[in-house]
């Protein structure tokens, strides 16, 4: 079973309750459960994990509960059991997504729909994330971050489930119990330490007399690295009040989802929360070097603020980090099929060793938002201007991309040193904040542009400038 330290630990502890399945150990039987960190505030009700039998039908295998969750009954169980599964439903080698909105029964759930081994028998298993009807538009912001994070737990139950098939014990679900709390950690995180959608500019370091709570061009690079990386940033300061400032700072450039996926700083230690786009530290109270790998299969690149040296550091361009973090899952994948560790011996490992390349965009806005008059809402207008300038600067690569290479048929004649005169994305900087943005608002963009890094090195112009 997972383990934690002291420090990871809250002073409220909560039970989560593996439930067994019926079919092989009689009547439902809680049989094995165990104390998680403190998951009071965790809106999530349960995890259910139901199966597909030829002669049960669709039945319950697996539950785990959060106690203190007196709404969720028996009967969604039951309901759950029947209503995520068909028989006409065969095993693919997809897990897909799906969410049901249940108002009538006060619940909405996250359906995960994937082939696996009951024992030597290959079936469909839907494992649901069970979340009350009231936390419906909190959730919403956060449903991406769950499905990647719930998504690699099933990829690692599967190979599991094949690799002991023969094997009559439940070896495979212990091993993804065992994964459970450190889901449940993030999501309680997100619930009572998650930004607001709204950033008030009073918590950030243009606010009225602030511009010299934080060192200015380390604050500009800062910003400008963290948009160059997709909007994900790790803060590391002295005290979580410094932290917060920046990341209230950062939390701006993001659109009002986005900043529910972050995270403030308090004086309790953390550990890194993967898929986090922005989260703080207490200088020395965690080692980075721990998690290089973990933050190697994050949705994105990461740029490390670390407020004691005013240094900022990236690990790679998004195309290069989508390349390596598919790799990297794949050997965690095959070695988890081996039973050893020998693929990820040899992978290498990428630290914060780039540094953000120069641009001008970030540099100008900073110098136009504190010409203004020293009034938030002035401010806060005009930083939401900017972000919309962005916006139409990335559909402006978009189409011109989709122009020149007749929809991404013939990338071959798409031409960087041409693309960047033409749409006035100089220095190299400004290139790469663009690109980024247009990551986002079409997936797949920044490869096509830059290279995947998997094909010959001629055949892509990621370094042409």
């Amino acid at each position: 079973m997972a383990s934690f330290s002291d420090d990871e630990i809250s002073p409220i502890s909560q039970k989560m309750v593996f439930v067994v399945d019926t079919d092989r150990h009689g009547p439902q039987d809680y049989r094995d459960s165990h104390t998680l960190p403190d998951t009071a505030d965790c809106p999530v009700y349960a995890l259910v994990m139901g199966c597909w039998n030829n002669i049960l039908g669709p039945h319950a295998k697996y539950i785990w509960l959060t106690e203190g969750k007196p709404n969720f009954t028996p009967d969604h169980v039951s309901y759950l059991s029947t209503h995520t599964l068909t028989s006409c439903e065969q095993p693919q080698s997809t897990i897909d997504t799906k969410v049901l909105i249940l108002p009538d029964r006060g619940i909405v759930v996250t359906v995960f729909l994937f082939s696996g081994h009951d024992g030597d028998e290959k079936t469909i298993f839907a494992l649901s994330l069970v979340i009350p009807y009231e936390e419906y538009r909190w959730y919403l912001p956060l449903h991406e971050l769950c499905v990647a994070r719930l998504t690699t737990m099933i990829r690692r139950l599967r190979v599991l489930q094949e690799k002991n098939k023969d094997e009559y014990n439940d070896s495979a679900l212990e091993a993804f119990s065992e994964e459970v709390p450190s889901f449940i950690r993030v999501v309680t995180l997100l619930k009572t330490h998650g930004l607001p959608s709204r950033v008030a500019l009073t918590d950030t370091v243009f606010a009225p007399g602030h511009i010299k709570q934080l060192d200015n061009q380390f604050t500009k690079v800062a910003i400008a690295s963290h948009l160059q990386t997709c909007g994900c940033s790790i803060v590391i300061g002295n005290t979580p009040a410094d932290v917060n400032v920046m990341i209230s700072t950062l939390a701006l450039f993001l659109s009002p989802s986005e900043r529910r996926c972050c995270l403030y700083l308090d004086n309790v230690p953390r550990i890194y929360q993967k898929d986090v786009l922005i989260q703080g530290f207490i200088k020395d109270s965690i080692n980075l070097d721990d998690y290089l790998r973990v933050i190697m299969t994050s949705q994105y690149p990461t740029t490390l603020i670390d407020m004691t040296t005013l240094e900022v550091r990236q690990t790679l361009h998004y195309n290069e980090h989508a390349y390596r973090r598919h790799v990297l899952t794949s050997q965690e994948l095959q070695s988890l099929w081996l039973g050893s560790d020998e693929p990820l011996r040899y992978s290498p490992v990428v630290h914060f060793s780039k540094k953000p390349e120069a641009e001008a965009i970030v540099q100008k806005f900073w110098k136009e938002i504190y010409r203004l008059k020293e009034k938030c809402s002035v401010r806060e207008t005009y930083v939401e201007e900017f972000l919309r300038l962005l916006d139409r600067q990335a559909v402006s690569l978009i189409k011109y991309v989709e122009e020149e290479t007749n929809r991404g048929t013939k990338p071959s004649r798409l031409v960087l040193k041409r693309l960047k005169t033409d749409l006035h994305l100089i220095p190299e900087g400004n290139f790469r904040l663009v690109l980024a943005v247009a990551e986002k608002l079409k997936p797949g963009i920044y490869t096509m542009v830059c290279g995947n890094p998997a094909l010959p090195r001629d055949s892509y112009n990621d370094l042409v400038t």
